[in-house]
């Protein structure tokens, strides 16, 4: 079964680090399917779920809440991992990190995601072939 690499964007950066995911889980023998968040139906035929959004004033994108409220119980059966694009995390700090995390607590609060990851924009596109370190890292023990 395929994972659904699902995100939102407004000038494409969070599109393309789904694009980068989805890859990256290609190149591992993972099936793996990107999706804009507004054109997702059903969840039900993935075997897990990412999901995507920016962050805009101190905010994770509001649709992701809306999407895991729609779909929250396909959701609840299947793993489910979260990313947010922020310029915060042009710094990579605990303190960041926790930062963007207390900024995305709406989504948590509906859905524990197996993991959890933040980019601090796109990766340029030069650097991307040579990008391995893990795209998710497990919710850092920050107090939400």
């Amino acid at each position: 079964m395929t994972v659904l690499v699902a995100y939102k964007t407004f000038a494409g950066a969070t599109g393309e680090v789904a694009e980068f995911i989805a890859s990256v889980l290609r190149d591992e023998g993972i099936p793996a399917e990107v999706c804009p968040l507004r054109e997702v139906r059903d969840v039900r035929p993935y075997r897990a779920v990412i999901l995507g959004a920016p962050v805009r004033q101190f905010r994770w994108e509001p649709d992701v809440v809306k999407f895991l409220q729609r779909h929250r119980e396909a959701l609840s059966r299947m793993p489910v991992a979260y990313f947010a694009v922020c310029l915060t995390m042009k710094e990579d700090t605990e303190a960041n990190r926790c930062l963007v995390q207390s900024w995305m607590k709406p989504a948590f609060a509906l859905l524990q995601p197996v993991s959890e990851a933040d980019s601090g924009g796109k990766p340029p596109r030069a650097h991307w072939s040579k990008m391995r370190k893990p795209l998710v890292r497990v919710d850092s023990g920050c107090k939400l």
